[in-house]
């Protein structure tokens, strides 16, 4: 078929619109590697709390890849800075989505469910975590402080055994564990394990405060105030220092006076930095 000389422009231009618009084919590898960079940059960016500049490399990666599990938890952590827990439990699930294997984001949604206080569903989390890192003792030890916290202590006092097998250096881990077998009445025991906390870390001034607490149960005043008024001298002016320590001080001065003349002992009067440590202060002795 002859094709007339008028026509032959046109398809021509039709020719050449149509491979103008083809777009370029995209090399697989040369894509990953410039997904991985900015990846890096954004990660890096948001450790320098420079979240704004993070949070435009994040948005402009999960506007080509909406499920990119990577992203989504950066934005989760930017959401959670920001005060909007909610927001970012609803990005953190999405990551998970995307790559259930992934430790970390199971870890960041049991830090996200732990500020809303759903101190079982955080420690699913963090228990999650951990199977996935059995070696992982910044897992398992929120997950057993969670267990506290839900006063779920027979399973508490499991998952702390493993981190401290896991980790005998993990810090706090023997005082979290001595709380929790303080809370089952088990005192002998939790007082043996203050004293090893103490032995692991001399610093670790929530083993006082526990001991303190077995040796007044156990009616030992001297040994509760011994241990109180070490608290103090490491903490002296928390809130926690104020409103417990000193008060047990008080109390048990009192109480010593009347039983049997007394207990020497004075403790500074100074103001009280919140205590840090073994996560919340530990359950009171019943």
């Amino acid at each position: 078929m002859r094709v007339s000389p008028l026509v032959l422009p046109s398809l021509l231009v039709l020719a050449l619109v149509s491979a103008c618009d083809k777009k370029p084919e995209v090399d697989p590898a040369e894509a990953a590697a410039k997904l991985r960079a900015d990846l890096d940059t954004a990660n890096t960016r948001l450790r320098n709390n420079k979240n704004k500049d993070a949070e435009q490399l994040y948005d402009k990666i999960l506007q080509q890849q909406a499920d990119q599990h990577e992203a989504l938890a950066g934005m989760a952590r930017i959401r959670s800075a920001d005060g909007n827990v909610e927001e970012a439990l609803v990005l953190i699930d999405k990551a998970i989505a995307a790559k259930p294997d992934d430790a970390p984001n199971h870890s960041l949604r049991g830090e996200l469910l732990a500020k809303l206080g759903r101190h079982a569903d955080a420690a699913a989390a963090y228990g999650k975590a951990f199977e996935l890192a059995p070696d992982k003792s910044e897992y398992g030890l929120p997950q057993g402080i969670e267990l506290k916290l839900a006063e779920k202590y027979d399973e508490a006092e499991v998952v702390l055994r493993k981190v401290a097998e896991v980790d005998p250096q993990a810090k706090f881990v023997h005082t979290e564990l001595a709380d929790v077998l303080r809370a089952q009445k088990r005192l002998d025991e939790s007082l043996k394990m203050y004293m090893k906390a103490l032995r692991t870390y001399a610093s670790d001034k929530m083993a006082h405060a526990g001991a303190a607490q077995v040796y007044e149960a156990n009616g030992d005043l001297k040994h509760a105030l011994d241990e109180w008024s070490a608290y103090v001298r490491m903490d002296c002016c928390s809130p926690y220092s104020e409103t417990v320590a000193r008060k047990k001080i008080g109390e048990l001065q009192s109480k010593s006076s009347v039983e049997n003349g007394g207990i020497a002992g004075q403790i500074s009067s100074t103001p009280v930095a919140p205590p840090t440590g073994a996560g919340a202060p530990p359950p009171k002795a019943g």
